[in-house]
């Protein structure tokens, strides 16, 4: 298969001035080849091997470095793939057999070569690194180099490895944080990647993928933050027709807050003005705190952040966050807000998300024209935006990104391979395991469906059925899927895998495209008319499952998303999840089509009943916002609302295995389903609320908790109080209004309260009566380390107290700890209290009371002269 570089060079005048060019080059050239060495040089090496860690456990892998002294000269790791070549690692087991490592080429020009390996055998190892020599002339190389018809020497390195029984112990992982965490997150808790993620936006490579396998959102409706973003909610008097009526709060084309960006625990988003969209300054505020970080009128309405590793000489990590307008346009340091720099001319194409986060297009191009096209992919790679050599991150004030960069002649793409199927004339038909035939010309015929990286592209040709529909034309003719090869070891990049043509269903239905699910293997189609789901095998292209009518269920599922006339899926977990205005959220089976639950129409925990807020839909409209570690999270919207807001809304969260209830939220965002104000990372969802035009931040936020005990010192026999509180000290908790409302704090309460709770805290709904506290373990420890312990509640104030009844003498050590929730981090405290002897009681002895009693007795009386003897 064929490569080409593009250029569109093909004036005569440029002609005379290239073959000038090469002339001049010429002889250049035999200038610098006459400055060779003379005689050549022989350039001895020396070879080097180390291996790590050494002993090691049998099983355990090692790594084991290999290198040159010398490096190959005029190797560059960006412009060109000078190298060494035919490095070879021979390893001797214990039991004196080998096994042997060779690689072609060297790609690090320092000349060092890595390898891991685990040995399975206990004893000792030989290592031998070999080099056999180079001739600078014998691979690819500089050709006016001094080096030219030179020779780099063999050389040879060995070292042994011990392999021991007893496996050693690998450095100590930090464990996931039990307590409240905030960025940067350090650099020792690499385990903490589970728990952190970013939110890059709608421009992103994700798009309009609702799942992101790597989001955290929250388990929880606990409100860290509010912030005003405008005038919002009840306007108030009675000089407006509608009595009770509300500000603007944007609907589908003038939304408020846009395509919400989170990076490194910091949320960007650009302010409204007046009644237009977002062309206000542009803010950067603390994720957890809503902190204000920067504010930039000059920064204009950004589309996605870019975070990626860069691989150089020099430079090896992630780079800090920058966030780009459109399409690259302009970049800022996501820091600071600065302009770094602009970039010009990129090319369109399906985006994919390499494996060190940098963007890549895949983009087809005619090299040729209508009447003799020449087609090709290539795969454009946002990294290649900057110049990793040398020392520095070089960052000009435009980079010019399309084929390549006219004054580094650097290209921007990391392949380009002609693909001969696109040059098809439409009179002709390429055959594979299905007919296909493409039209002739210079346009595109080929949609491009999806991309994933190493993988496939994913495409069709032909228009999808449709039976003339408003928004769409009639089209009842066969369409075909096929799929181009992306992976080099599955064959050539760029060549068909499989083609499939298929007949328009019956009974004119239209038909959408779907989504994909590169996990699964599944893409999917969805039939209108009848709200039904088709899944296709993406190896192969077979249909395999049609699933039941969601009309049948309710006809208002025919209507679909705010997106579009179809109903938009997200793919997830192997399973499919739709909602959209029929106010239900169905799941199923991406392996059988089976639908596995349905959630709204199933009562108390279950129910989305509109009842008479909606003005005849039965349910509210449901759209899915973000699906992520395991939640589907879910909004009521709509494209275009009449002000008062109907009454009832909710951001919803529920489980993705069964569909049950997790949390629920007063709330209403605009434009959903489409357009996302909506964003979810590091245990934290976002989005902006219509009801009082405030952005919401929710997720599990900091507690403190108190305890004292009275009185500091009692005696034995005598009881003491344990009393303290148990606080929510959420950043939203110090805002004006909740903390003039309790100026004690507010109260922690059970996640099965949070949802009335917070909407009194925070939206002004009536006080809940039926409010739970949280739980709260006390332990007291006596003076001989014997310890007492038991649970008590908080009440509505978020106190909690108990009394008992200390029975040995001396000092005692109280603490109170709340243990956390999905809401809560924990949070303790100690207190001491003491316990005298009680004081002695003055008791007389027996012969006192007898002496006392009998000095209080009358005298005997005399015994009469009769009575005696």
């Amino acid at each position: 298969m064929k490569t080409k570089k593009f250029t569109s060079n093909k004036s005569k005048l440029v002609s005379i001035a290239l073959i000038l060019l090469l002339t001049i080059s010429a002889t250049s050239l035999l200038l610098h080849v006459a400055n060779a060495h003379t005689p050549p040089l022989e350039i001895r090496t020396y070879a080097y091997i180390t291996v790590a860690p050494n002993p090691i456990g049998v099983n355990q892998s090692v790594r084991i470095l290999m290198w040159l002294d010398q490096t190959f000269k005029d190797a560059n790791a960006r412009t060109n793939d000078y190298r060494f070549h035919n490095y070879k690692l021979t390893i001797t087991k214990p039991d004196d057999t080998t096994e042997t490592e060779t690689w072609d080429i060297c790609n690090d020009v320092t000349s060092s070569q890595g390898y891991s390996y685990t040995p399975n055998q206990v004893g000792k190892y030989t290592l031998k690194f070999e080099f056999p020599g180079q001739d600078y002339n014998e691979y690819s190389h500089n050709p006016t180099s001094a080096y030219v018809n030179d020779t780099y020497t063999a050389s040879s390195a060995s070292t042994t490895l011990i392999v021991q029984e007893d496996p050693i112990e690998y450095y100590p992982s930090v464990p996931l944080p039990v307590e409240y965490w905030t960025r940067p997150i350090y650099g020792e808790n690499t385990d903490w990647w589970s728990i952190s993620s970013d939110y890059f936006g709608e421009g992103s490579s994700q798009q309009l993928r609702k799942y992101i396998p790597d989001a955290v959102g929250p388990l929880t409706s606990h409100v860290m933050w509010t912030k005003a973003l405008q005038s919002g909610g009840v306007v108030g008097g009675d000089n407006l027709e509608i009595q009770g009526d509300t500000y603007f709060e944007g609907t589908s084309r003038l939304i408020r807050f846009r395509n919400p960006i989170i990076l490194c625990g910091k949320l960007y988003y650009t302010e409204p003005v007046s009644y237009l969209a977002t062309s206000g300054p542009t803010n950067c505020v603390d994720l957890r705190t809503g902190e204000l970080i920067w504010s930039r009128s000059d920064v204009p309405t950004l589309s996605f952040g870019h975070i990626f590793k860069v691989w150089s000489i020099d430079n090896i990590g992630v780079i800090q966050p920058i966030l780009f307008t459109r399409n690259f346009g302009i970049a800022f340091d996501a820091d600071t807000g600065d302009r770094l720099f602009d970039v010009t001319n990129v090319p369109s194409g399906t985006s994919a998300m390499g494996t060190n986060g940098e963007q890549l297009r895949y983009v087809m191009m005619n090299a040729g024209n209508d009447t003799n096209p020449d087609w090709y992919l290539a795969q454009w790679n946002s990294s290649k935006l900057w110049d990793y050599t040398g020392s520095r991150l070089a960052i000009e004030d435009t980079v010019d990104a399309g084929v390549s960069d006219p004054q580094s002649s650097e290209y921007r793409y990391d392949w380009n391979v002609s693909i001969p199927w696109r040059n098809v004339i439409g009179s002709e038909t390429w055959v594979t395991n299905a007919d296909l035939t493409i039209s002739k010309g210079s346009s595109n015929p080929v949609t491009v469906i999806a991309a994933f990286y190493n993988d496939i592209l994913l495409c069709r040709n032909g228009s999808l059925p449709t039976s003339g529909l408003a928004l769409s034309g009639i089209s009842i003719t066969p369409y075909t899927y096929f799929a181009v090869n992306l992976n080099p070891d599955k064959g050539a990049i760029g060549s068909i895998l499989w083609m499939k043509t298929y007949e328009p269903p019956a009974d004119n239905i239209n038909v959408f495209q779907g989504g994909f699910d590169p996990e699964s293997r599944v893409f999917i189609e969805y039939y209108k008319q009848t709200a039904q789901w088709v899944g296709y095998n993406m190896d192969t292209g077979e249909r395999l499952w049609t699933t039941e009518s969601q009309t049948d269920v309710n006809a208002l599922e025919y209507y679909g998303n705010i997106r579009s006339s179809a109903a938009v899926a997200q793919l997830a977990y192997g399973k499919l999840y739709s909602s959209g205005f029929g106010g239900l959220c169905f799941c199923y089976d991406l392996t059988t089509g089976n639908r596995l639950w349905t959630y709204g129409n199933g009562g108390p925990g279950n129910s989305t009943n509109a009842g008479f807020s909606t003005g005849g839909q039965p349910y509210y409209p449901l759209f899915i916002d973000a699906i992520a570690n395991g939640v589907v999270y879910l909004e009521t919207t709509e494209h275009t609302i009449q002000t008062p807001i109907y009454k009832g809304a909710m951001k919803r969260a529920i489980n993705a295995t069964d569909g049950t209830e997790i949390w629920v939220l007063s709330g209403w965002t605009s434009g959903g389903g489409g357009f996302p104000s909506y964003a979810v990372a590091d245990g934290y969802a976002t989005w902006f609320n219509g009801y009082d035009n405030q952005i919401y931040v929710v997720g599990k936020g900091p507690s403190t908790t108190t305890v004292t005990a009275s009185p500091k010192v009692t005696v034995q026999g005598s009881s003491i109080l344990v009393e303290g509180t148990v606080i929510d000290t959420a950043a939203g908790t110090n805002q004006d209004e909740q903390a003039a409302r309790f100026p004690s704090g507010v109260p922690a309460v059970s996640d099965e309260s949070m949802t009335d709770w917070m909407a009194y805290v925070y939206q002004q709904k009536p006080f809940p009566e039926d409010v739970e506290g949280v739980k709260v373990f006390i332990k007291i420890q006596d003076p001989n380390g014997e310890y007492y312990s038991t649970y008590v509640t908080t009440d509505i104030n978020g106190r909690f107290s108990h009394m008992w009844a200390p029975a040995v003498v001396g000092e005692y050590h109280v603490t109170a700890m709340f243990e956390g929730s999905e809401s809560y981090y924990p949070s303790q405290e100690t207190t001491t209290f003491g316990v005298d002897q009680a004081a002695a009681v003055d008791v007389p002895s027996a012969d006192e009371i007898a002496d006392a009693t009998a000095s209080k007795l009358p005298a005997y009386p005399e015994i009469p002269a009769y009575l005696t003897i």
